[in-house]
């Protein structure tokens, strides 16, 4: 479903779920995350849920569950400060990121809709080796004529040099 007009990046509290008809590939970002070739091809197979809650406008939880899949569940916790916070993510080990808003202009690319005063999210997450490591931008756009939430992800690998750029696309699917 697509996104209704009070869902903003300073309201974006509620279900969402992958929209994987619309949404680039996810597998060769795991490849060049380095998980191993039995859990990409199981993470391919399943569906992805989002579950957002927004204590203020610069706090932002997000639940990731994948469904008909052991995949454990993956929690982001993103303050938008730009300051670098440490995590624990289940299938990565130990992270760290930050965030913050910034002139949808400033995003590589995106045809990011005008709203929440013209701002969207940057939030970069990455290995504290510097394995690897990517920088997001979430917003709104409409694809297929419809308003939807996406996440355009921009991945390096470190190692390898390996870059690669994926749109991923949600449905709203309620409060």
């Amino acid at each position: 479903m697509a996104a209704p007009p009070r869902k903003t990046l300073h309201n974006i509290a509620g279900r969402w779920t992958l929209n994987k008809d619309l949404s680039d590939p996810f597998e060769p970002v795991l490849k060049l995350q380095g998980v191993n070739g039995f859990i990409r091809k199981l993470a391919s197979h399943t569906s992805v849920h989002l579950n957002i809650t927004q204590p203020t406008p610069n706090e932002i939880h997000l639940q990731q569950t994948a469904t008909g899949a052991s995949i454990p569940a993956v929690t982001e916790d993103w303050i938008l400060d730009w300051q670098w916070r440490d995590g624990k993510d289940p299938l990565f080990g130990d992270m760290t990121g930050r965030a913050r808003w910034i002139k949808k202009e400033e995003a590589p690319e995106g045809d990011w809709e005008d709203c929440d005063d013209g701002l969207i999210m940057q939030a970069e997450g990455k290995k504290p080796d510097d394995e690897w490591g990517g920088t997001h931008y979430w917003g709104f756009e409409y694809v297929g004529g419809e308003r939807r939430y996406t996440r355009r992800i921009y991945m390096v690998n470190n190692k390898t040099t390996e870059k690669m750029n994926v749109r991923m696309v949600y449905n709203f699917d309620g409060e």
